[in-house]
């Protein structure tokens, strides 16, 4: 029997490692086409001197010498930048992982939808951005797409053997971060070192942050209408502190199923991995007599913005490239220091309502073409809005 063959992009971020911990414990054997970072070569060059794919791609030009160096006495083929990145997702593979964070892995993602039979999405962009193209990517090539989002993998769960009429709607859980319990005052002179400080999981700069501002779960729950064939309407948030409940759907008859666990990516990444089967992740189960309480509250939209301005997309699913490009730009000009944390929804909601942009959205983005010119569009103004 052929191994399978497997693609890793964004290897060296958070759910990059965190697939190679499974990876590490699986006791099937795989063999590695292409692995790829940005800029931690490092990383990238042990991981690859451990795996031994047939490919690797840096990001970052000035990092390939270094990189095809390292590799030198392998016979890993290495490679720079976007379009050699695109080539390697072109390869027919049994699973890919599409972990690149925020934009810059949306074409990657749809490339995998072409030629990979199991596409295990981590980029939630993709979705938001390009949607409506990514699903008939996967209609047309026979693809299984299977959410990596530790909430969209719950509801994925959840619906297994269900039939999707009978869904009435779909709560997803947040953990409300490390400001949940601050005073909107307090937030006004929130840090970049007290945003990282996520209390319940580890992941990188850029979605921690997301996650302090929940813009991270406005794009989740654009991400859901997506991958669930929901509205807006049908689609809730609520704060949910412990993160043991990842997601809930709620059905016709009154009933509702709940996905639990301890928080850690290896769980979903693992059941991307083995579906249709359960395979030993090394993961605890939750001892329950150790659990206090589980807690639940509506999120506080005052504080977190990110949920009242996401309504918009949500009525107009084709606002999205708007949504995340300016989301994109905002948190780019707080890690600099530009703009102040609450600053950040400020931003996205001047750039939502731009009547420029808005135009530019009547007809529809049909193609990768069209939300690679939108997005271009939408940063270039983005990055001029002052405060």
């Amino acid at each position: 029997m052929s191994k399978r063959k497997i693609n890793i992009f964004g290897t060296t971020g958070s759910i990059g490692q965190s697939t190679l911990k499974v990876l590490r414990r699986s006791k099937v054997s795989y063999e590695f086409i292409a692995f790829s970072a940005n800029d931690n070569v490092d990383q990238l060059i042990t991981d690859c001197l451990e795996f031994k794919p047939q490919y690797a791609n840096i990001g970052n030009e000035k990092h390939y010498s270094k990189l095809k160096k390292a590799l030198s006495d392998t016979n890993i083929i290495v490679s720079f930048g976007k379009h050699s990145l695109l080539d390697l997702a072109s390869i027919n593979v049994d699973w890919s992982m599409s972990a690149i964070i925020g934009f810059a892995g949306v074409e990657v993602s749809l490339r995998c939808a072409e030629h990979s039979n199991v596409l295990a999405l981590a980029n939630k962009e993709t979705l938001v951005c390009a949607g409506n193209v990514l699903l008939a990517l996967c209609t047309i090539n026979n693809t299984k797409l299977i959410p990596v989002d530790s909430e969209h993998s719950a509801i994925f769960q959840c619906l297994e053997g269900e039939r999707r009429k009978d869904l009435k709607s779909i709560t997803l859980t947040a953990s409300g971060g490390p400001f949940r319990d601050w005073s909107l005052k307090e937030m006004q002179s929130a840090t970049l070192k007290q945003a990282l400080r996520h209390p319940n999981w580890s992941m990188g700069a850029r979605i921690t942050i997301d996650s302090a501002s929940m813009f991270n779960k406005a794009l989740e729950l654009i991400e859901a209408m997506h991958l669930f064939g929901l509205s807006f309407s049908e689609v809730e948030v609520i704060i949910h502190p412990q993160s043991i409940i990842h997601s809930m759907v709620n059905f016709k008859d009154g009933s509702t199923l709940a996905q639990m666990s301890l928080p850690d990516m290896k769980g979903p990444i693992g059941y991307a991995l083995n579906y249709p089967k359960r395979l030993y992740l090394g993961l605890k189960n939750i001892d329950f007599t150790k659990i206090n309480a589980l807690e639940f509250y509506e999120p506080d939209k005052k504080k977190f913005p990110a949920l009242d301005i996401v309504e918009k997309v949500g009525r107009n699913l084709d606002l999205g490239v708007i949504f995340n490009a300016a989301k994109e730009i905002a948190l780019d000009r707080f890690i600099s220091g530009e703009i102040a944390f609450l600053d950040m929804a400020n931003l996205v909601e001047k750039t939502i309502e731009e009547s420029s942009l808005i135009n530019r959205v009547e007809k529809a983005p049909q193609n990768v073409s069209d939300i690679l010119e939108l997005d271009e569009l939408t940063r270039v103004f983005a990055k001029k809005l002052s405060f």
